[in-house]
């Protein structure tokens, strides 16, 4: 009896709370399942969002390039259109200043002995200086500064007699460089207000000219009595370059120096 109690298989015992804990790790695998989905996802959308980003960047890049290209374009043309127009306008003044010169030596192949008689009145400055518009010029204005060639004669007052003219040198015209000294006082201030076209006279006081002291030639001969009070007609042709009027004012200078 004992043993065939003995003998009996026992039955395995209930494995207790297996169903629940079951139930509780695919609650955990489905949990982590989302997560894991959640954090592609929002990897995915944020490399979305990246790319987008750049995407952005890159057209906004290329379109300030184009704009910036088109801008460049549009200021060369505008740069060219200047230079052109500027060029024309040079062009145009250079042949009007020929115009005038070829007239000028036409008309006085050398220049006139004495002063021609001028019937207006002169306006007189406060320094001395006088000066008559002889002929009206309708180009641009001589200002304080600028660089103007002209054709002149100068006399002696008291005498009535040439010393000095442009004429006499084949008609070449001279750039006067104004505000720099370079000239008598007279003219630095005689010539300004001048309209290219201008015939001006003035009549220079010697504190505006050449002052107590005699001008000679390269012979030693007097041509300017110190305090002579002097006259010019001085004709604007055009507007002359830096160069040129350094290298006159240097040659006269280096004139007077041998003087």
């Amino acid at each position: 009896m004992t043993q065939t109690i003995k003998n009996q298989k026992n039955p395995p015992p209930e494995r207790g709370g297996r169903p629940g804990q079951r139930k509780q790790e695919r609650l955990e695998r489905q949990t982590r399942r989302q997560r894991r989905f959640r954090l592609i996802l929002s990897g995915v959308v944020a490399a979305i969002i990246l790319i987008a980003a750049l995407t952005y960047v890159l057209i906004a890049a290329r379109q300030s390039e184009d704009h910036a290209l088109q801008d460049n374009v549009n200021a060369t043309a505008t740069a060219n259109e200047v230079v052109i127009q500027a060029t024309q306008t040079s062009v145009a003044a250079a042949a009007q200043a020929t115009a005038t010169v070829q007239q000028l030596i036409k008309e006085n192949p050398t220049g006139p002995a004495t002063p021609p008689a001028v019937s207006i009145t002169p306006t007189k400055l406060a320094d001395g200086l006088q000066y008559i518009v002889v002929k009206p010029g309708n180009g641009a204005t001589v200002s304080s500064t600028s660089i103007v060639s002209v054709e002149y004669t100068g006399w002696v007052q008291s005498t009535g007699k040439k010393f000095d003219s442009s004429y006499d040198h084949g008609g070449s015209t001279f750039p006067v460089s104004l505000g720099l000294s370079q000239v008598i006082k007279g003219w630095d201030e005689g010539l300004v207000g001048m309209k290219i076209g201008e015939t001006r006279r003035l009549i220079i006081p010697p504190t505006l000219g050449y002052g107590a002291n005699d001008e000679k030639d390269q012979s030693g001969k007097i041509v300017i009595p110190k305090n002579s009070t002097l006259i010019f007609d001085v004709t604007a042709v055009g507007f002359g370059d830096a160069a040129a009027a350094t290298a006159t004012a240097a040659a006269s200078a280096a004139s007077g120096a041998q003087n």
